[in-house]
């Protein structure tokens, strides 16, 4: 049986300007007909068809093939596609921030998709919901991050397309391939060994196998990656500029973007962790703009009560990171 990844639905975004890129899985023939261009593959096992860049635009409707089997994805645009990455600042809902209710609102220029979760009983959207619109109405349950930094860009000629792809709780080396994943043997403070969960996803490679790699090479205009909570050891500190060079080397490759832009966003200050680890992880987080190209750090160490972990105030990071995007060169 030859499959379709679903992270291609109706109602997608697609990134403008890049190579438009579809793939999936199985056995079989495959076609793919955009704007009157059908192309074919027959696939073994996995497959992937390429076509040239469109610009800004739409709506699209897309011609699917498996097998002489046909499906139509509908009221597809070509927009600006951000993936959204790290741990549960990044996870952090709208309902949960400072925002208040009456000020929710929906945006037809938004959509988001998401990459499901190992764990997903905090999760109000999975895959199988394809790319869905901003409405008023599931708001809340958006990324705060996401949600501001999504309203923000989004206009009628330039729709906004957002990828969940985080988890919380998530130290940086599940992030990356094995093979890069090659730390010093030491002792990690932070693997919240007493939970259920976490020590699923928190060994080398796991998130990178279980949710990365699921949407390569699926093409992006930008990372927003909000992540080092639990990294913060002092040795692991010590090399986590190193981990994120490497994290974001293998996201680059695996997405085929060598200029993929990343917004890294500094841990907020917060009394109870306040050491040695924290800072560390604060300065080599805004030394990655300088060490890394097209990297942009976005300063949060002021942006909490410093009692909070996760900080309510994510409309203040919506705008530094929009205005991050807007003045990359």
């Amino acid at each position: 049986m030859i499959t379709l990844n679903s992270i291609f639905s109706s109602n997608m975004i697609l990134q403008a300007n890049r190579p438009v890129r579809f793939f999936g899985e199985g056995k079989g023939e495959v076609a793919i007909t955009l704007d009157g261009v059908r192309k074919t593959a027959t696939s073994r096992d996995k497959w992937l068809i390429e076509f040239d860049a469109f610009g800004y635009g739409g709506p699209y409707d897309i011609t699917v093939e498996l097998d002489g089997v046909f499906s139509v994805l509908r009221n597809v645009y070509f927009g600006d596609v951000i993936l959204l990455g790290g741990q549960s600042n990044m996870q952090f809902k709208l309902w949960q921030s400072s925002e208040p209710k009456e000020n929710y609102r929906g945006n037809k220029n938004v959509r988001l998709f998401t990459v499901d979760r190992m764990e997903m009983s905090e999760e109000h959207f999975s895959s199988r919901d394809g790319w869905v619109e901003l409405t008023l109405e599931n708001a809340p349950h958006f990324s705060a991050i996401g949600y501001y930094v999504a309203q923000g860009l989004a206009t009628d000629d330039r729709k906004i397309g957002l990828i969940a792809c985080y988890q919380g709780a998530s130290v940086i080396q599940s992030w990356m391939p094995r093979e890069v994943a090659l730390v010093p043997e030491f002792e990690i403070e932070n693997r919240f060994a007493d939970h259920e969960w976490y020590p699923v996803w928190n060994d080398d490679a796991v998130l990178w196998e279980h949710m990365v790699k699921r949407i390569l090479p699926f093409s992006l205009s930008s990372v927003l990656w909000y992540q080092g909570e639990s990294n913060a050891s002092k040795s692991e500190a010590d090399i986590y500029l190193d981990m994120l060079k490497a994290m974001i080397s293998s996201w680059r490759e695996g997405f085929e973007h060598e200029e993929l832009r990343f917004i890294v966003i500094q841990l907020a200050d917060h009394l109870d962790r306040a050491g040695y680890a924290w800072w560390k992880i604060q300065e080599e987080q805004l030394r990655a703009q300088n060490e890394i190209p097209f990297v942009r750090s976005v300063i949060c160490r002021d942006v909490c009560d410093n009692i909070d972990i996760h900080p309510k105030e994510k409309d203040i990071l919506g705008d530094r990171i929009c205005e991050a995007l807007r003045n990359f060169k």
